[in-house]
């Protein structure tokens, strides 16, 4: 059966022949079930993403109305990648010019060194679901913590500051209940005065890590502290739900087909664009306009299917994983999400996990735009 809409094809057993015709027969249009303008058309979905009135958020909700005027509002209105404008433009600069400069090769061989702390932690030295699951939301995490020059190499620290990355990231879905609200606000606070501390010691702009390089290029900036420790947190934060949720699928497609072991960067890419972790984005106009050749008006949603964009185009010897995004938004974390995903499938590997069990006894989290799969 079919997805009844695009949110329920986020979470369906199979939703790309769906995606496909969307993208084939409606790149663009209004889904008066949703009350949302839908681009699914490769072409479509990149004008939106490209259009300087489509923006990441409401213009009179900058933050979400859950999150307002709590620390998880406080972190995320300060987050360049939810907000538009030139006043955010010189932190994004630094953040991509850093960003290009990781080797993702080193930030694997990391992920490995931390992978054997972990093992040090009641829980998570076996491969079963349950495991796995705490897995594949913890060492992207740490690896991105540790990338930053953050003190996570303990094992039982790793996994506490990954569980805190990721009830923030769970306070953000329109999904959220109260108490994830109040845990996310919980969390966004810890993670603040974890990073103060962190900030307390003495660092140089030649410190291994990101973060030293990243405070002393924004102060020359006269960029705020708060800005760049919030932006630190969405880093991490960004590694959470959507690597999850490729290592997830990553895992799924071993299962189902099985890989080698040293084809699994390869599989980290084909499984970003063919069963991508996030699904969709979402876009709102700030202006009356004219958007894929239709008038829209001030205030309008667009729900971009980036996995109808990938699926339409993944015969073909271009097909890109749209899951990363495109234009000023574009995640500049590509390679290194791909990376740690792979690596925490081979850390999960060299532990015993058995992919093909685990995809017979799994099912996917509640979500309106990641795809993760969570194993019983």
């Amino acid at each position: 059966m079919m997805p009844a809409d695009p949110l329920e094809a986020v979470t369906h057993s199979d939703p790309y022949p769906y995606y496909r015709a969307l993208a084939a027969h409606r790149p663009f249009g209004f889904d008066e079930r949703l009350g949302l303008w839908i681009a699914a058309g490769p072409a479509e979905v990149a004008a939106v993403l490209a259009h300087p009135d489509c923006r990441v958020r409401p213009a009179a909700q900058p933050v979400p109305p859950t999150l307002a005027g709590t620390a998880a509002g406080e972190l995320f209105g300060r987050l360049i990648r939810m907000n538009d404008g030139a006043a955010h433009a010189p932190l994004k600069a630094i953040l991509l010019r850093l960003m290009a400069g990781i080797d993702t090769g080193m930030a694997s061989a990391r992920a490995a060194m931390l992978a054997s702390a972990l093992d040090t932690v009641p829980g998570m030295a076996t491969a079963a679901g349950a495991a796995v699951n705490r897995w594949i939301f913890t060492l992207p995490v740490v690896a991105v913590a540790e990338l930053l020059g953050l003190p996570v190499r303990a094992g039982a620290d790793a996994v506490a500051v990954a569980a805190r990355v990721a009830a923030y990231a769970a306070a953000q879905s329109p999904l959220a209940t109260a108490d994830d609200v109040a845990a996310g606000a919980d969390a966004a606070r810890w993670l603040g005065q974890w990073l103060h501390a962190a900030s307390e010691v003495p660092s140089r702009s030649d410190e291994p890590g990101l973060l030293p390089a990243l405070r002393h290029a924004a102060q020359a900036e006269g960029i705020a502290p708060a800005a760049v420790a919030a932006n630190a947190i969405g880093l991490m934060v960004q590694a959470c739900e959507a690597t999850a949720g490729l290592a997830g699928n990553m895992l799924l497609r071993i299962g189902r087909v099985g890989t080698a072991l040293g084809n699994l960067p390869a599989l980290a890419a084909c499984v970003a664009r063919d069963d991508p972790p996030v699904q969709n984005t979402r876009r709102f106009l700030a202006a009356d306009a004219r958007l894929c050749g239709v008038p829209v008006k001030a205030g309008d949603a667009v729900l971009v299917l980036l996995a109808a964009a990938s699926s339409a185009t993944s015969d073909d010897a271009g097909g890109r994983a749209w899951t990363f995004g495109a234009g000023r938004h574009a995640c500049p974390g590509d390679a290194l999400a791909q990376a740690l995903a792979a690596a925490t499938v081979e850390a999960l590997l060299a532990r015993g996990a058995q992919p093909a069990a685990l995809a017979q006894a799994f099912r996917y989290r509640p979500s309106h735009n990641a795809r993760i799969p969570h194993f019983d």
